[in-house]
């Protein structure tokens, strides 16, 4: 029996100053990482640095390679990765995706995860729509990964012995980073109720597809659990696990919000024990500081022999 532990976390502008002015520690943010215990993180913010950048702890100290598993990477996300390595003795690695705009290097949503305990698998785009009349949507345009694990299973063989094999579990997941609030609450609230609709579309389109086990987590920038976007995926079958609207968010300028979410689909056994939690610090301005405006959210997941597992 083993759980897989998710979580989402805007990362905010990761590598979008330079060096002498950034505000973020690597190292701040692996010690979040491993604090958390996470195996799979989606980022949302996070910025393509030069793909012949020299990255070192130190100037005397050897190179550390790119992390990621396509050409796009980000730095700072290598040296968390590194430091993840040394400390856990596991392998990490992360692909950066692209947006709407396909050259663009800002603002992304990136997907890291513990190589021991997952494989990625297919990485593809989700057909959603880009203009709704006068509205544009979804400029950080949602993809679909999949992932396999491995876990150790007791099955009789013919010849009635107990012998143990490795069997695979599957899981999907849409990270998600939703119009932002900039330009008119009411405007964006209706841009967001669209790019909910627009995405259920798209997933209804491929559902016989993909692994129902589906996951969809991110920055949603949704001000309360009553906007458009929340009915459109609550009534296409995803429970909001931010549904008290519990705050995700902080600055000194807007105070808190309840921005980050993860959907799951409904009546999927693997979620049975599915709750989300928001890792904040108790000195909120050291957290931003350091870390983010945003909280990381997470989840566990059932990663049983069997999804019929009672327990």
């Amino acid at each position: 029996m083993s759980f897989l532990q998710i979580a989402s976390w805007n990362i905010e502008h990761l590598s979008g100053q330079s060096r002498a002015t950034k505000k973020q520690s690597a190292y701040a943010l692996a010690d979040h990482i491993e604090m958390a215990g996470i195996d799979l993180i989606a980022l949302q913010e996070v910025y393509v640095t030069p793909s012949d950048e020299e990255v070192r702890l130190f100037d005397n100290q050897p190179l550390i390679e790119s992390r990621a598993v396509t050409e796009r990477r980000n730095s700072d996300l290598d040296v968390v990765c590194f430091l993840l390595e040394e400390h856990l003795n596991v392998k990490w690695s992360y692909v950066i995706l692209p947006n709407r705009k396909s050259g663009d290097r800002s603002q992304l949503c990136t997907v890291l995860w513990n190589t021991e305990r997952l494989t990625v698998g297919d990485i593809f785009p989700l057909n959603v729509k880009h203009k709704d009349g006068d509205y544009n949507l979804w400029d950080r345009k949602p993809h679909l990964l999949h992932f396999t694990s491995e876990i150790d299973a007791w099955r009789r063989n013919s010849a009635g012995e107990w012998e143990k094999q490795a069997e695979k579990r599957t899981i999907s997941i849409v990270p998600l980073h939703m119009k932002s609030n900039y330009g008119g609450v009411t405007k964006n609230r209706i841009v967001r109720g669209k790019e909910a609709q627009t995405l259920c579309d798209a997933l209804d389109e491929i559902k016989d597809t993909i692994d129902p086990s589906l996951i969809l987590l991110g920055d949603t920038n949704v001000l309360r659990n009553d906007e458009p976007a929340i009915e459109a995926f609550v009534t296409r079958g995803f429970i909001d696990l931010n549904n008290n609207d519990s705050a995700t968010y902080w600055s000194k300028q807007y105070n808190e919000a309840p921005f980050d979410r993860i959907f799951v689909s409904e009546e999927r056994p693997e979620f049975k024990y599915s709750r989300q939690y928001v890792l904040r610090s108790s000195d909120l301005e050291q957290h931003d500081r350091f870390l983010s405006d945003h909280y990381m959210i997470k989840i566990s997941v059932k990663n049983y022999v069997d999804d019929a597992d009672p327990r």
